[in-house]
């Protein structure tokens, strides 16, 4: 309703946010969500969209977390491999239902009052409750066709109906995430990149490109990567990862 007003100023810590740079870039969506709530509220046990990490900002109100490291999820399932939708329901004790629950570690229990912010890593399952009225600020750093016109083809339609990205759009991602940087670095015109990359500066931006290069040369390792990309992208890999390469050596070289 009023898309130039700026509600809040997101803190620095959280300012590297590869995902909502890569949706903004694409102008059809993003992943920043505003939380309101009665007394009583609560969300069902789940983890965060493609596995990112998050942070929840409380305006008002209290909300308790019951949060699991990664790994644990896998003694909250029910007997059909379901992931628990209420892990202090009662039937979490039956063993019918619940076989491995009794494996899994106590929960961290954080009680986050108004004015607070809560970091929530990648792979942390959660859930959580509203103990007042509550409002909070929360940022979270498909498509299916007619026809499968290969095996590779019909993997990647179920991954992205899973997971909500392929190979060919985790591609993308990485390509434009390491296009803003090679610019910044490029350039430096503060004017021309967005204020959380000018504020991280030319060490973090480096940072980022090094982390982008080892996941596409893991990608690059496994061969249904590259047969898929060959057929469904029309990024080369080898030459982004050589450009990123040039432009790291540039950097070093410069300081």
């Amino acid at each position: 309703m009023f898309p130039d007003h700026r509600s809040y100023t997101t803190p620095i810590y959280f300012s590297s946010d590869w995902l909502n740079e890569y949706w903004d870039t694409l102008d059809v969506d993003d992943y920043r969500f505003v939380y309101m709530g009665p007394k009583g509220s609560w969300t069902p046990f789940h983890v965060d969209v493609f596995r990112s990490y998050s942070w929840s900002a409380n305006i008002c109100g209290r909300k308790k977390w019951l949060l699991y490291p990664p790994g644990q999820e896998e003694f909250l399932r029910d007997c059909c491999g379901n992931l628990a939708y209420d892990v202090t329901s009662p039937d979490m004790q039956d063993r019918r239902h619940f076989p491995r629950f009794g494996e899994a570690c106590r929960p961290l229990e954080v009680i986050q009052e108004a004015g607070e912010i809560l970091f929530v890593p990648s792979g942390w399952h959660h859930q959580v409750y509203n103990l007042g009225e509550l409002s909070s600020v929360q940022k979270e750093i498909d498509e299916w066709r007619d026809t499968m016109e290969s095996w590779d083809h019909h993997c990647q339609v179920m991954m992205k109906s899973c997971t909500g990205i392929d190979y060919a759009e985790f591609a993308s991602f990485l390509k434009t995430i390491a296009n803003h940087r090679i610019s910044f670095l490029s350039s430096r015109d503060a004017n021309v990149f967005s204020e959380a990359l000018s504020a991280l500066g030319p060490h973090h931006a480096t940072f980022d490109l090094q982390r982008v290069a080892q996941v596409l040369e893991s990608m690059l390792s496994n061969e249904d990567f590259k047969r898929v990309m060959a057929s469904e992208s029309s990024i080369n890999i080898e030459e982004l990862l050589q450009e990123i390469r040039d432009t790291i050596s540039n950097h070093n070289a410069a300081y």
